[in-house]
């Protein structure tokens, strides 16, 4: 291909890989670290003996969203398969957290 095709096509797509490459490493971090306080606070909850279902369906809920909208994109039924079981999952975190602070 020659510099001007490839220019154009990325100028016509309006997208930039550095950008996209950016915010990609920038979500990647930032899910990160939401995790790892996550994991922090459940192990406080756990010391504590204080219901920690809640913390759990939060990262679930992010997982499960995301893949419903990646299967939007992509019609890949693994992803599918994935937001639904982490859907699942998610809803029952709650359910228990619930349970568990009536």
């Amino acid at each position: 291909m020659k510099k001007e095709k490839i220019l154009n096509s990325y100028r016509n797509e309006k997208s930039d890989e550095g950008n996209d490459h950016i915010n990609n490493m920038s979500d990647e971090k930032g899910f990160f670290a939401m995790v790892m306080l996550i994991m922090l606070i459940t192990i406080y909850k756990i010391y504590m003996d204080l219901p920690f279902g809640d913390t759990g369906a939060i990262p679930l809920s992010f997982l499960s969203f995301h893949s419903f909208n990646r299967y939007k994109q992509t019609k890949e039924k693994d992803t599918l398969v994935y937001g639904i079981v982490t859907g699942f999952i998610g809803i029952a975190f709650l359910v228990w957290y619930v349970i568990e602070t009536i």
